[in-house]
């Protein structure tokens, strides 16, 4: 080797650059499709379809259809609790749920049937019960979950923001204390 050779050539031609790129950019689309897949564990699309009906059914009855507003049902909060639970939940909490909501099937089988099947009110006699447990309970319990989960879809969803509460789309000025009459909604935003 002469010492006018160069030891490792660094020159790139155009076509090359623009292939490296390419890997790049699609690199950069496929990883993060691929890595949402691996956070939803071994649980198949049954099991998510299955646990979304019997989620907006319990989210139904906390929050039901009343003369004032459409319930949890209309507002689709069965999905979007589903969702929040897969995406943005720890896995020790999604393990709680799903352990929880398979108990909760075994108990509405004993019961007489799907909890969907069940009259009104003994759907919110189980659930006052299983409130009264998860309160007891002191810890995490997979129903607080749920409730809480059901509670924030319903309330940021568009028949919660502007039904079930006051809502003024451009208010035109922040006001921090506004009188509100006795049985008057809370405000939205």
């Amino acid at each position: 080797m002469s010492d006018r050779e160069p030891v490792l050539s660094m020159a790139m031609t155009r076509r090359e650059a623009l292939k490296a790129l390419t890997v790049l950019a699609g690199g950069a689309l496929i990883v993060p499709g691929v890595l949402a897949g691996c956070g939803r564990g071994a649980r198949g699309a049954d099991d998510d379809h299955g646990d979304r009906a019997l989620l907006e059914d319990i989210a139904d009855t906390l929050l039901p259809t009343t003369a004032a507003s459409p319930g949890a049902k209309a507002a689709g909060v069965g999905a979007t609790v589903a969702l929040l639970l897969a995406d943005c939940m720890a896995v020790d909490v999604q393990q709680r749920v799903s352990d929880g909501l398979r108990a909760f099937r075994a108990t509405c089988r004993e019961r007489g049937g799907a909890f969907a099947s069940l009259p009104q009110p003994e759907r919110e006699q189980m659930l006052r019960g299983l409130d009264a447990v998860a309160q007891q309970a002191g810890g995490p319990h997979w129903f607080a979950d749920v409730r809480e989960l059901a509670l924030r879809a319903y309330f940021t969803s568009e028949i919660g923001m502007t039904r079930a509460m006051r809502y003024v789309a451009i208010p035109g000025r922040w006001e921090g204390c506004l009188p509100l009459a006795p049985g008057q909604p809370a405000w939205g935003a």
